[in-house]
């Protein structure tokens, strides 16, 4: 059986880099068991012997407040790792050791800290006695610059060592005012005789259940029963009395005099912390007026990234796809299997798969800006607007989420500790555009817009977004009110990216865009197919596609379309790309396309497909994160707004000669 190794530490801290770095493309995402959030593990080889990695989500402390940190907490805590490398930012020490603290009270003896951004600190003149800092905390230390690899060999060797017993660590446990200890050990004793004395280190569930730890107090509860553990929070509210603070106030308070007296004995800084780099670039970046502007630059430019570099790429795959059929055609003697595999399969799969380079380039920008350190700059900007609309600054990480699948950023919302922020967040999440809806967009503006593609495609995102902030205005105000949570987020320092980090995460997302063609997409336009085929010359001549199109046209005529758009968005509710789908089974290719639409109506059909009902597996997550009214909710309100939108964009574009 194979050695488990657990990677924990702040957000921001590399632990992805490093991550990477142990296992390469050995890699495999998914969700943790019972609740959705992302579980990345990947296999370390060395020496022969393979290690099974595993991720924890990033967390500030191991105090159960949302879903990420009680994972991280609970895998730690039932002893699921044969070692823990605990991730520390060399520029950040005080902040990450108040993680590192928490570790080691759990009494875990199989630490190792991996020391990250020395490089930085090193700038920044602040030094670290390494061989200093290991003796004071007891625990063996690597030193890393993580994305030039150094340090990544002797880490290896120090999980190699601690992971076959020729390794330990001796942990220094945080010390607290008298009066705190005491009641530490009140706890404790409390706790000796019973069952949780063999499975958890108690002075840990002491102290967490003087900080109102919700997990640890229903475990103490099932234990010692609702009189002692009533009595044990009586003395606890007399101390707090007499501090004139909350408990978990007074442990953080002292815990971080515990680790600034444990630094002073390793950590000398050479010079005065004056104004860094990313310090004046954030005056900028973070401006309120300034760093509106550069977010919607920074945005222009991935649009104009995407398609200028996409586009030739799609066009040659386009090509390459609709020449294959030509030359399948004349090979297969069947009508009805030419039919199906030329016209239905390689038309239908084929003309989605060739938005791939896109969809590829759209993450990998998204991943460069992540690497970089610009996303948590674009959240404070928009935390300013989003604060408005009745949004938390925090749903803006589930929001950019969005921009690649609605399911894993409407799961993301469990992020969010507060319920309200959290029903808000997950029901405007679909209105953001993901990947399918960009290949969708790429297709309508690359058959209509050539020279202004971009700015079609930014100005249906803009659209989109905006919508989104309007529609969380009214849901908060009229249907689920209450107060927004205040706003946290950590500012990482910019860095130079990682190209290996980048291409991996944008592998790893892009790479369920070719699944999706190769299952749904496939199944889609074997359907498509077979229903704009059939029946041949029945009754009306109309195929059973226009049959289903034609009864609801009357309504698409609203907004300027036909019975063929009825039947793409029809089928676009299982997956946004078979509105491409659809298109391509009917007409063939864009030339085709291009002399039946008008650019209006091809612009009223990209918004609407952004806008409508949201692919089955998004609506599945919603129901499976609330319940079925939020689900049914969120379809009834998206096709009246879809449908308000699609019809006033035709009626005015009309109106002005379009």
């Amino acid at each position: 059986m194979m050695k488990v190794i657990a990677l924990t530490g702040n957000p921001n801290v590399g632990k992805t880099t490093i991550f990477n770095a142990l296992t390469g493309m050995r890699q495999h995402v998914g969700n943790w068991p019972g609740v959705t959030v992302e579980k990345k593990e990947g296999i370390l080889e060395y020496r022969g012997q393979k290690f099974l990695v595993v991720d924890l989500p990033g967390t500030y402390s191991l105090t159960a407040h949302s879903v990420d940190e009680l994972v991280a907490r609970d895998f730690l805590l039932k002893g699921s790792a044969d070692v823990v490398v605990n991730v520390v930012d060399a520029t950040a020490l005080m902040r990450n050791l108040f993680l590192t603290m928490e570790i080691l009270e759990m009494s875990l003896d199989n630490v190792i800290i991996a020391l990250n951004k020395t490089d930085l600190a090193e700038k920044r003149g602040i030094e670290i006695n390494v061989k200093r800092m290991e003796e004071v905390l007891g625990v063996p230390i690597v030193p890393l610059n993580a994305k030039e690899g150094i340090g990544i060999e002797e880490l290896k060797e120090r999980i190699y060592q601690m992971a076959n017993g020729k390794l330990k660590a001796h942990p220094v446990i945080p010390t607290y005012d008298p009066e705190v200890e005491r009641e530490i050990e009140h706890i404790t004793a409390a706790l000796r005789n019973t069952p949780l004395a063999e499975k958890y280190s108690l002075r840990w569930l002491a102290i967490k259940l003087l900080q109102r730890d919700d997990g640890v107090i229903k475990l103490i509860l099932r234990h010692l029963g609702k009189e002692k553990l009533d009595e044990i929070m009586t003395h606890i509210e007399e101390v707090e009395e007499r501090y004139k603070r909350a408990m978990d106030l007074i442990i953080a308070s002292q815990k971080y005099e515990f680790i600034d007296g444990l630094m002073h004995r390793f950590v000398r800084y050479s010079h005065e912390q004056g104004e860094t780099f990313s310090d004046q670039l954030d005056r900028i970046l973070t401006h309120p007026v300034y760093g509106l502007l550069a977010l919607f630059g920074v945005f222009y430019l991935v649009f104009k990234f995407v398609f200028t570099f996409g586009m030739p790429l799609q066009e040659l795959l386009d090509g390459a796809f609709s020449n294959f059929g030509e030359w399948l055609a004349p090979q297969i003697a069947s009508e009805i299997l030419r039919g199906l595999v030329v016209d239905g399969i390689i038309a239908g799969v084929g003309s989605v798969l060739s938005f791939f380079p896109l969809v590829f380039l759209l993450f990998l920008a998204m991943s460069l800006l992540e690497d970089v350190g610009y996303m948590a700059r674009a959240a404070v900007v928009m935390e300013r607007i989003m604060r408005k609309f009745g949004l938390p600054g925090k749903s803006f990480i589930p929001m950019v989420l969005a921009f690649g699948c609605n399911v894993p950023a409407v799961m993301a919302t469990r992020t969010l500790d507060d319920e309200r922020d959290r029903l808000v967040t997950m029901l405007v999440n679909p209105l953001i555009p993901c990947s399918a809806r960009l290949s969708v967009i790429s297709f309508l503006a690359g058959a209509f817009f050539i020279e202004r593609r971009a700015l079609v495609a930014v100005s249906i995102y803009a659209t989109a977004i905006l919508l989104a902030l309007l529609t969380a205005w009214v849901i908060s105000r009229f249907i689920i009110k209450g107060e927004e949570s205040p706003f946290i987020i950590e500012l990482p320092e910019y860095l130079v990216p990682s190209w290996k980090t980048i291409l991996l995460h944008s592998w790893e997302r892009s790479k369920e865009f070719v699944k999706k063609a190769g299952t749904i997409i496939l199944l889609g336009s074997i359907a498509i197919w077979y229903l704009s085929s059939y029946p041949v010359e029945i009754g009306t001549g109309q195929s059973y596609a226009e049959r289903l199109g034609t009864f609801f046209e009357p309504y698409m005529k609203f907004m300027g379309l036909d019975w063929k758009a009825a039947v793409g968005l029809l089928f676009g509710i299982i997956a946004k790309e078979n509105v491409i789908s659809t298109y391509g089974i009917i007409y063939g290719n864009e030339e085709v396309i291009a002399s039946v639409m008008t650019p209006l109506q091809a612009y009223v059909l990209a918004l609407v497909t952004t806008l409508y009902v949201p692919c089955i597996a998004t609506i599945g997550a919603i129901r499976a994160e609330s319940n079925w009214k939020w689900a049914a909710f969120t379809v009834f309100y998206m096709i009246a707004l879809a449908s308000i939108v699609g019809i006033i964009v035709w009626q005015i574009g009309t109106a002005l000669g379009l």
